[in-house]
């Protein structure tokens, strides 16, 4: 599904794991981060999650190597194919 678009691509994908981690949150199709990038929805839902909750969104801290994704994990763990097998 990857191949033909319907999903996003891993390198897509690997973009909501990289700093800033406040955009490309759309990631099974993607079609829509750019237009709510651009208009901050994401943002705004972390806002009133913090204001509701109290807890803080990893994004407005420095990265932690306990929750970032290793890319050379992740190139190995893509060219696993026994997760597709059934």
């Amino acid at each position: 599904m990857q191949r033909a678009g319907v999903l996003v691509s891993r390198a897509q994908h690997a973009a909501h794991h990289r700093a800033p981690y406040d955009n490309n949150y759309c990631i099974v199709s993607g079609m829509w981060n750019t237009l709510l990038d651009r208009h901050r929805v994401f943002e705004a839902m972390e806002m009133v999650v913090f204001l509701r909750t109290g807890v803080r969104p990893r994004s407005w801290d420095e990265p932690d190597a306990a929750w970032t994704e290793d890319a050379a994990a992740v190139a190995v763990a893509g060219s696993d194919t026994s997760l597709h097998a059934q």
